[in-house]
């Protein structure tokens, strides 16, 4: 489950379509000098890590 996993600052992004859906993007490591691709999970209400993701939406720091 991601929203148990601490998860360090700066190594994720999250945000919202337009049809409401909460996606997060896990940016990957480097594995033998070859970059791994993201991880890209998108959740909609009434799924189990929403309401984690909807919440961390909301908290994050304003970028303006």
């Amino acid at each position: 489950m991601i929203g148990s996993t601490q998860l360090e600052p700066g190594s994720w992004d999250v945000e919202r379509r337009d049809d409401g859906a909460v996606v997060v993007r896990v940016r990957s490591s480097q594995a033998d000098g070859h970059p791994l691709p993201d991880a890209v999970f998108a959740f909609r209400d009434g799924d189990p890590q929403y309401s984690f993701w909807e919440q961390m939406l909301d908290n994050r720091p304003s970028s303006a």
